[in-house]
C-alpha cells in the first residue's frame, strides 16, 4: 500500500487526535466522545495551533492512516514514535513516514534521532534500521522514590544553588566536566558548551536555582554539580529529572560523584516531600555510572535505545 506524506494542516486536530486515541486502543462511541472533549480542551486552552505543526499526517486516500510528530533543535530532527490507525500495518505506516522526513526539512537540518521505548506492540527500531538509522547508543531510565530520608553531607564538601554570582565558577566546572566522558548523547554539548549550559535553564521550562547543585572542596575548589528538573508533562511527568551530573577531570575517584547526587536528592526531597521521586537515564556503556546510581537506590525502570541517521545529500533526501 502506498501512502501520501504531507505536512499537517490547518483544521487537521480532530484527525490528529482520533488517530491517537485509535493507536491506544480506543473506539467506538468512547472514541468519539474523548475525541470531542480533547478537541473542546485543546480550543479552550488555546494550544491547537501546536497540536497542528511538526507534524507529518500519512494518508489513505482521505484517511489518516497514521502521523509523526517531531521536535527540532539546532540541526536535529527528534522524531516521535509514530501514532498508527490499528487498521493500518504500523511498520508499513511507519516506513513511509521516515522514508519522507527530508522532503520536508530546510537544509539547517543535518540529522535525525529517534528514542524507540517499547509499546504494547514493542519496538520499531528495526524499521528505523532498514531506512539507514544506526543504533546510536542504548540508554537505562532509572528511578528513586524519596521515601527514606538521605543522608548527611560529608563535612570536607560544601554545596550551593545557582545563582548569577556563581555563574561563571558553575560553568567553568560545567565546561570540565565533558573531558573524558562516556556518554556519547552528550557530545553535541560536549562541542557547545555556552549554548548547551544555557539550553539546561530554559528548554524545559522555568528552573528552579536550589537543583542546580555545585560543590565545593575543602581546599575551596570548585569540584563537580549537578542539575535536576522538574517535569510537568511528558514521558518523566510528576518527577524530578537529574539531567546532567559531572565532576572535574582533577576531582575524580575521591567520591565527589555520589554526594553531589546525594545532595540534590536532599534538595528535592526538602521541597517535594518524600512521596516524590527522582528519575534519570543512564548509557549502558557507563557501567561505573549505571552501578553508582544502584548505589544511591535509583533502581531500573525501562531499557531504550536511540537511533541516529545523518542526512546525506541524493542518497537519503
Amino acid at each position: 500500500m502506498k501512502f501520501q506524506i504531507r505536512l499537517v494542516e490547518r483544521g487537521d486536530v480532530w484527525n490528529i487526535a482520533r488517530v491517537v486515541h485509535r493507536s491506544r486502543g480506543l473506539d467506538g462511541p468512547l472514541l468519539d466522545q474523548q475525541v470531542e472533549l480533547d478537541v473542546a480542551r485543546f480550543q479552550e486552552q488555546g494550544v491547537v495551533h501546536q497540536l497542528e505543526s511538526n507534524t507529518l499526517i500519512a494518508l489513505d486516500g482521505e484517511t489518516f492512516a497514521g502521523i509523526l510528530r517531531y521536535g527540532e533543535f539546532e540541526n536535529e530532527l527528534q522524531l516521535n514514535r509514530p501514532d498508527v490507525d490499528p487498521a493500518y500495518d504500523e511498520r508499513a505506516v511507519t516506513r513511509a513516514l521516515i522514508g519522507a522526513i527530508w522532503s520536508f526539512t530546510g537544509p539547517a537540518i543535518t540529522k535525525a534521532t529517534y528514542v524507540d521505548y517499547a509499546t504494547h506492540s514493542g519496538n520499531i527500531g528495526d524499521v528505523f534500521l532498514e531506512a539507514g538509522f544506526s543504533r546510536w547508543v542504548d540508554r537505562l531510565d532509572m528511578r528513586l522514590k524519596l521515601t527514606e530520608e538521605v543522608g548527611p553531607a560529608r563535612e570536607d564538601m560544601t554545596f550551593q544553588g545557582y545563582s548569577e554570582e556563581v555563574r561563571e565558577r558553575f560553568y567553568n566546572v560545567y565546561q570540565s566536566s565533558f573531558t573524558g566522558t562516556l556518554d556519547p548523547m552528550m557530545q553535541w554539548s560536549a562541542d557547545y558548551p555556552e549554548q548547551s549550559f544555557v539550553m539546561f535553564q530554559t528548554r524545559f521550562g522555568a528552573f528552579d536555582p536550589d537543583f542546580w547543585v555545585l560543590a565545593t572542596n575543602a581546599d575551596g575548589q570548585d569540584v563537580g554539580f549537578a542539575i535536576f528538573h522538574d517535569f510537568a508533562t511528558g514521558r518523566y511527568a510528576g518527577d524530578t529529572v537529574l539531567l546532567y551530573t559531572g565532576v572535574s577531570p582533577q576531582a575524580r575517584g575521591k567520591g565527589y560523584g555520589g554526594e553531589i547526587v546525594r545532595e540534590g536528592l536532599r534538595r528535592v526531597r526538602a521541597k517535594r516531600g518524600p512521596h516524590h521521586s527522582v528519575s534519570l537515564s543512564v548509557t549502558r556503556a557507563n557501567k561505573p555510572a549505571e552501578d553508582n546510581y544502584r548505589k544511591l537506590g535509583f533502581r531500573p525502570i525501562e531499557a531504550f535505545s536511540v537511533y541516529k541517521l545523518d542526512k546525506v545529500e541524493g542518497r537519503n533526501s
